[in-house]
């Protein structure tokens, strides 16, 4: 690990390594602010249930919500839940962040 301390905050990087996870792949993962982290994964999860197609997945992204708002939640965990998670879960995960990609954008972005 390298000596340098300074955190990341660059959101669109961390929300493009969301969509890699939530693919299946493997991104490269700073230490990222911690606050920012919070604040965007709540972003995704809130945005997801309206992408999220099953009562049950939807059930998840607010309990995901909840243990953000109430214990906090990281990249990294999103890793590891990323092997166990349903496909209507991590696609409505990746919708969401691609979304929230294109809105800090300011819609300058074509998704076809």
């Amino acid at each position: 690990m390298e000596n340098n301390t300074e955190l990341s905050r660059d959101a669109k990087y961390m929300l493009a390594a969301l969509i890699e996870i939530y693919r299946g792949m493997r991104a490269y993962l700073p230490e990222f602010d911690p606050d920012m982290e919070r604040q965007l994964l709540r972003d995704v999860f809130s945005t997801a249930i309206s992408f999220a197609r099953f009562d049950e997945s939807r059930q998840t992204l607010s309990d995901e919500i909840y243990k953000n708002v109430n214990e906090g939640s990281t990249v990294r965990q999103q890793e590891e839940l990323a092997k166990t998670q349903t496909p209507d879960v991590l696609n409505a995960k990746m919708v969401a962040a691609a979304h929230l990609i294109k809105l800090l954008e300011g819609n300058k972005l074509k998704f076809s």
